[in-house]
């Protein structure tokens, strides 16, 4: 089926349920291994080790969690939403990784109640815009291409996040055009254009189609991809019409925001609401206290490092020349434990930039100039000495 096939994105059905804590492993528990190997990228090696402590031990919830973690970290989302399902039906209270199952399941959004069958819908449903179909359609090529990068071998896992989605449209623009879609468009074409460039890259989806994501699902799916970057991309509406071009915003490091930040930050934090990150499985507590702040200051500075890269990577496309790179403090990056970069694809809130993103052809060639400028960001800032 169509929808295990997705490297996809959640539903916003637990936002008020406590998660479950992460595993924490002894170094003698055979599963600390497989974690080990997970971390080293040695994604196959791990998944034989788990299905060989699965098939001696079948009650073994933790084994399942991380065999999912594992499957999905290979491209098998479907192997990988049941060995969660058989976690789950060993310990139905596991909040999180009924969570991970529900991204891998990429549910629909379901009719508002009380507006099924509004003027220009048929059957109940309201009509697809030529932008959802174009998406559609940019959903199918990509998922044709999965595979292209072999797994076990430890690639660049890249995670691409369309900002909005479902109910939450985002910003709208005076002309009707809407965040959630013009963000789920540019995500799939740039996802499609760095998986064709094969340059040693794992490209994965926060979301694939029209569903809602609450900012704990976009973590949780930074988390399940063990994401090396993730790239959350949005075209925000703010109060100053005049703001044009393509931003890169990452986790400020102390010191000043510019006006442009401090408005785009007012604007995504306001519709996002916080949420929680998760720690790395294995530590919790006090341990996972200092880990997760000595964690955010790298995430910071390799986050700050990929900003400006592509800030330097993007000289052509229809913002070329417009735009710049900048700290925000955005809510996203204290839930997401990787380094994170949130750009904005022009402003909806301007009437040429709209315009150009209203455009199927020139929002093409600001799709395949991004996905150019990150995988040159990607590249120099692999050779980067580590922070």
């Amino acid at each position: 089926m169509a929808e295990f096939a997705a490297v996809a994105a959640v539903s916003q059905l637990f936002p008020a349920l406590p998660l479950a804590k992460p595993l924490a492993l002894a170094a003698s528990d055979p599963l600390a291994a497989a974690q080990r190997l997970l971390d080293a990228g040695k994604i196959e090696e791990a998944a034989a080790d788990l299905r060989r402590i699965t098939a001696a031990d079948p009650r073994n919830e933790r084994a399942y969690v991380l065999l999912g973690r594992a499957c999905a970290q290979a491209g098998n989302p479907a192997q990988a939403l049941a060995a969660f399902r058989e976690a789950l039906r060993l310990n139905p209270a596991d909040t999180y990784t009924r969570m991970l199952a529900d991204i891998l399941a990429q549910r629909p959004v379901p009719d508002v109640p009380g507006q099924e069958g509004k003027a220009g819908e048929k059957g109940g449903r309201r009509s697809v815009s030529r932008l959802e179909k174009a998406a559609l359609a940019e959903r199918e090529a990509f998922l044709a291409g999965q595979g292209r990068v072999s797994p076990g071998t430890g690639p660049f896992r890249l995670v691409i996040d369309a900002g909005h989605g479902g109910p939450d449209t985002g910003g709208v623009a005076a002309s009707g055009l809407r965040e959630k879609d013009v963000t789920l468009d540019l995500a799939l074409q740039a996802a499609r254009d760095i998986q064709e460039a094969d340059a040693g890259v794992a490209v994965f989806l926060t979301r694939m189609s029209d569903i809602p994501l609450s900012q704990a699902a976009r973590a949780a799916c930074a988390d399940l991809y063990a994401a090396d970057l993730f790239l959350s991309l949005h075209a925000p509406f703010v109060d100053d019409a005049a703001v044009s071009g393509t931003f890169f915003f990452s986790r400020p490091k102390g010191g000043e925001e510019t006006a442009v930040a401090r408005a785009v930050a007012a604007f995504e934090n306001r519709l996002a609401g916080a949420g929680p990150g998760f720690p790395r499985a294995g530590h919790h507590g006090l341990e996972a206290a200092l880990l997760r702040d000595d964690m955010a200051g790298r995430y910071a500075g390799q986050g700050a490092r990929y900003a400006a890269w592509l800030g330097k990577s993007l000289k052509a496309g229809p913002f070329a020349g417009k735009g710049g790179v900048a700290a925000a403090g955005l809510s996203l990056f204290r839930a997401v434990d990787a380094p994170a970069v949130l750009t904005a694809m022009g402003f909806l809130s301007n009437p040429a930039d709209a315009a150009v993103l209203a455009d199927a052809a020139r929002r093409k060639d600001l799709a395949g100039t991004g996905a150019r400028a990150v995988l040159e960001a990607i590249d120099a800032v692999r050779g980067m000495p580590p922070l």
